[in-house]
């Protein structure tokens, strides 16, 4: 800071009205250099770096072009600084000249294309010599304390001069000058492509101290540090050397792919030897970008390469063309071609199956291109579960939760890195949910009857004026299934009278009974029956429990007409699933005989015969000859009691050719004993059935109807006579 102000006062004592001057503008130099610091992130400067910026002078930059011999461009760029006051720098006094990022990026990553970048140019340094003005040598001169030099990190070649010293001013000068053949470049493996912006190629100048550092070349633009343009839209080669393009990639690339081929885009020139250089650059950062070199064209401008290792979904490839001349070392490097990323097409799933109750899915995706798969579930937005994509495209998931039906299913496909083992792409979504399982509804119809006792019974039959009951049994089996909306008919058998009102009772699947409302009774107008009807409206009372039942019942009797006829029993049991998709409906039907439920004759005999019976010369019993059929009787009667068989005498027996009559000519014997039938009715057999069967009563020597005659004047020889009996059934006790 001392040396500073005693070279101001200095300066002050000969140019008195610059003082002020001298320090505004470094004051100024300060605020301008911090701002730059913020608002392009460049690293913190010192105090006393600020303080040596040179800002007491100015700064001319210009990038200006010719043409050569072969039309080829030729660029010249100088910058030249001039100061205002004579002063000195804390280091060696420096020009940088930023070149154009087209140029700057075909040689950054080449130590070799720098060195041979500044070999090839031409130019002039100029300094200020002590009382003589101004010096120049060539830019290449290394006997002065002059050097050349490149700098990746800014893009720019820069001088640096020998120390500072003090000349009169006015007369003081720092100027650096160089041009380039572009040709020359080219034949050099340095091609330079058009300008990015398709108008210019932007360059910047400035002048300052070795202690600055290169980074003045980004400070704010002012007096010292320039910027300008080369007027091209693109820079020459001419016609003196061939035109070397970017090759084509061949494409897709896809992941896992070993080979990468191409084409080359222009004719072969013979007097070069054309080699394709790619670059791979992987996307998962396991190493540096990879080069092969040297792979070489065919005549018609392919090339091939088989790779150490496989491509990997996201690795990017480009390619350039190396033209080494087979006469001289000159190579002519294309620019590079398009990058061209590794793709991997993945296909989604395309079917799964998932059944409910199960804790496994199963499905399929068909993969075309070569890689490592896995598939990844996601049930209900939640937990996410990964299995592996087996090599015929199918792939189990085992040990999930359970599926109850209605659960929202995500799948995806991915592909997992062969190198890491992260996930590199991943397919669309496919979306499922899970199917309700489908209710299994047992239907259980039971008829039962009132027996004599009060109680009920299963019933193979009924008979008429019995008393039955119809039961529908229905109740859910299955699990994790949901019946809702459970529908109910239950038909009411034509031929019952007496119908009683229904009952419907839900029993839970821990034996909880409760009554239902809600049950109507309606008419099918198609069948000409009633039914029982009831629908469930209330997802509250769904079934989601097996062994959850509905249990409907009613009770009729049978009508009299019903004889020798059937009762039917049929119901139909509907729903829904837990999705309030419709389950086909069950119908189920039976139905029972319908017999006798009275005390009655079976049959009874129309005929007895007695043939050819002697006139009786004292009383005589006589057998029948014919019996046309037996005497049964039935007892159809739900609660029996004793009955009787009476017989009686309807109407004496008579001469069928004249008018005589013998009165009480009958007996009916019972276990040997005669009784006279009379026109009063008498017992004649008595029993109590034990069931519906018939009763056959005996016809024998021992039991029956027998003629008794006793010698009359009524009875002729060689007549025929007739008489009725009349048989009576009875269950009122004697």
């Amino acid at each position: 800071m001392k040396r500073r102000w005693l070279f101001l006062f200095l300066v002050g004592l000969i140019f008195s009205v610059l003082q002020i001057d001298v320090h505004q503008a470094f004051a100024e130099t300060e605020i301008e250099n911090v701002q730059a610091e913020i608002e392009q992130g460049q690293p913190e400067m010192t105090s006393d770096m600020q303080e040596r910026l040179v800002s007491v002078g100015s700064g001319a930059l210009s990038g200006t072009y010719s043409t050569g011999g072969t039309g080829q461009s030729i660029i010249t760029m100088t910058y030249t600084y001039t100061p205002t006051l004579d002063l000195s720098l804390g280091g060696q006094p420096m020009i940088v000249l930023q070149l154009p990022a087209e140029i700057a990026n075909q040689i950054n990553g080449s130590t070799a294309k720098q060195q041979t970048f500044l070999s090839l140019l031409t130019g002039t340094v100029t300094l200020p010599a002590v009382l003589v003005g101004n010096r120049s040598y060539d830019i290449h001169d290394t006997t002065h304390g002059i050097s050349l030099g490149y700098s990746s990190a800014y893009n720019s070649v820069y001088v640096t001069f020998p120390t500072n010293v003090v000349s009169l001013l006015g007369l003081s000068r720092w100027a650096v000058t160089f041009s380039f053949d572009v040709a020359i470049l080219y034949q050099n493996g340095i091609t330079i492509p058009p300008a990015s912006n398709g108008t210019n190629y932007p360059i910047k100048g400035v002048f300052g101290s070795s202690t600055d550092g290169l980074n003045i070349i980004n400070l704010v633009l002012g007096n010292v540090s320039q910027s300008g343009v080369i007027a091209l839209p693109s820079m020459s080669i001419g016609s003196g050397v061939p035109n070397v393009t970017a090759p084509s990639l061949n494409s897709p690339l896809l992941n896992l792919q070993t080979t990468v081929s191409g084409k080359i885009q222009q004719v072969q020139n013979s007097g070069y030897t054309y080699t394709v250089q790619l670059t791979i650059t992987r996307s998962d950062g396991t190493s540096g970008p990879i080069i092969i070199n040297s792979i070489p064209v065919d005549a018609s401008g392919n090339f091939n390469t088989v790779l150490a290792s496989a491509l990997q979904y996201g690795d990017s490839v480009s390619a350039l063309i190396i033209a080494q001349s087979k006469t001289t070392s000159n190579y002519i490097q294309s620019l590079p071609s398009n990058v061209q990323a590794v793709s991997w097409p993945i296909q989604p799933v395309t079917s799964i199956t998932a059944t409910p109750g199960t804790t496994q899915l199963s499905g399929t995706t068909a993969q075309t291109i070569a890689g490592t798969y896995q598939v990844a579930l996601q049930i209900n937005g939640g937990t996410v579960y990964t299995t592996p994509l087996n090599a015929n495209g199918t792939f189990q998931f085992s040990n999930v939760p359970t599926f109850n039906g209605g659960e929202a299913l995500s799948l995806s496909v991915q592909g997992l890195s062969n190198r890491t083992g992260s996930i590199l792409v991943t397919s669309t979504i496919y979306t499922q949910t899970v199917p309700y399982l489908a209710p299994n509804i047992s239907v259980v119809q039971t008829i039962e009857r009132l027996n004599a006792q009060g109680n009920w019974e299963v019933a193979p039959s009924v008979v008429t004026g019995q008393t039955i009951r119809y039961t529908l049994t229905t109740t859910l089996t299955n699990q994790p299934a949901t019946w809702s909306q459970q529908m109910l008919k239950a038909y009411v058998p034509n031929g019952l009278t007496q119908l009683s009102p229904v009952t419907l009772i839900r029993t839970s699947n821990t034996g909880t009974q409760t009554p239902v409302l809600g049950t109507q009774l309606l008419t099918d107008s198609n069948l000409n029956m009633q039914y029982w009807y009831y629908q469930n409206a209330l997802p509250v009372n769904n079934f989601t429990q097996p062994n959850t039942s509905f249990k409907l019942q009613y009770t009729g009797v049978v009508a009299q007409n019903m004889t020798g006829q059937s009762l039917p029993f049929s119901s139909i049991v509907g729903g829904s699933d837990g999705g309030n998709t419709a389950i086909t409906p069950q119908n189920t039907a039976n139905s029972i005989s319908v017999g006798d439920g009275t005390l009655r004759f079976v049959q009874s005999p129309n005929q007895i015969s007695f043939k050819r019976i002697p006139v009786p010369t004292k009383t005589t019993t006589y057998s029948p000859s014919i019996v046309d059929t037996s005497l049964i009787v039935a007892d159809g009667r739900v609660a029996k009691s004793q009955w009787h068989l009476l017989v009686k005498e309807n109407q004496p027996m008579k001469s069928t050719t004249t008018n005589k009559t013998i009165n009480q000519a009958f007996v009916y014997r019972k276990n040997g004993q005669d009784n006279a039938i009379t026109s009063i009715a008498s017992e004649a057999y008595a029993y109590a059935s034990p069931d519906n069967n018939n009763v056959i009563i005996s016809w024998n020597q021992q039991n029956g109807v027998f003629l008794n005659l006793t010698p009359s004047v009524n009875i002729n020889v060689n007549e025929s006579y007739t008489a009725q009996l009349q048989w009576i059934l009875s269950d009122a006790p004697l």
